[in-house]
């Protein structure tokens, strides 16, 4: 096989890959790990409140009870039956509403959570239910309930308390929605299903990192050793160009890359506890 077409299989087939299916198995290893691996201050009851630092965190605590509302929730999200899967339904008929309300982590430490309109996610169970004879899917979070809630932390001046003067205001923990991307509250089943997730895909990553070593430096050791070799001392090509692999070689890399990379996609698809949907958005004249 000519010296091109085996450049292209070794590095272009096998490099390239192999080498973005092992990059994707640890994004998505990280991505699911981060969204399932609770901030240390918000997991241990003996955690000062000191330990809390500003920036993206999964916390979980008991929802506060205001004194205004004790009952009411403090996070609702009502969907009309079958409004996700029918098309030309438009996200905005889904009912959400929304207030602050206070998270009591672990330690006693509390964080005021402040959902803003428009970005916020519930990753929990939706319930079939019905309002005003229509049949709708509810999801509702109330004070006591125990949550996870994935957001930016970060420290303010708090309008509520009282300070020592204005050079020294009192200051709250805050959660609210990330720069780029929405307040999401979850479950246990979510969080669960998010940290098998992280495993899975780390298995993956290391599998695939496995047989990308092995693959170079078993089966195309001597066509590197051959490139490299071709290399003269300034980098420029030599008289004698590298010789080429064989046909058995290269069938059983493209086989093999195939294969693994075929098996990868395969069963992260088989084994996703999600479901996707699509919502068509109606197209505006």
């Amino acid at each position: 096989m000519g010296f091109i077409a085996s450049f292209l299989i070794v590095y272009g087939v096998a490099g390239v890959v192999l080498g973005v299916a092992f990059a994707i198995a640890i994004g998505r290893c990280i991505h699911h790990q981060r969204r399932s691996q609770v901030a240390a201050y918000a997991r241990s009851p003996s955690a000062s409140p000191d330990a809390m630092r500003e920036g993206f965190a999964l916390l979980r605590g008991e929802v506060g009870a205001d004194d205004a509302a004790p009952d009411a929730a403090v996070i609702a999200v009502e969907i009309p039956g079958g409004g996700q899967s029918v098309p030309g339904a438009s996200p905005g008929a889904w009912d959400t509403r929304a207030r602050a309300f206070s998270l009591r982590l672990p330690s006693g430490a509390a964080v005021r959570v402040e959902p803003a309109s428009g970005r916020l996610t519930l990753d929990t169970t939706f319930v079939p239910a019905s309002r005003g004879g229509a049949f709708i899917y509810r999801s509702e979070v109330r004070p006591g309930d125990a949550i996870y809630i994935a957001g930016s932390v970060r420290r303010e001046i708090d309008p509520s308390a009282a300070g020592k003067g204005y050079r020294d205001a009192a200051q709250a923990w805050v959660l609210r929605a990330p720069a780029h991307g929405n307040l999401c509250v979850s479950s246990d089943t979510v969080i669960a299903h998010h940290a098998r997730r992280a495993r899975f895909h780390r298995a993956w990553a290391v599998a695939l990192g496995a047989a990308l070593t092995a693959l170079h430096l078993g089966l195309f050791r001597a066509f590197h050793a051959d490139v490299l070799g071709a290399l003269g001392p300034a980098g420029d090509v030599g008289v004698g160009p590298a010789g080429g692999i064989g046909i058995g070689p290269a069938a059983l890399a493209l086989f093999f890359v195939g294969a693994v990379a075929l098996a990868y996609r395969t069963l992260a698809e088989q084994t996703s506890p999600w479901t996707e949907l699509r919502v068509e958005r109606p197209r505006t004249a």
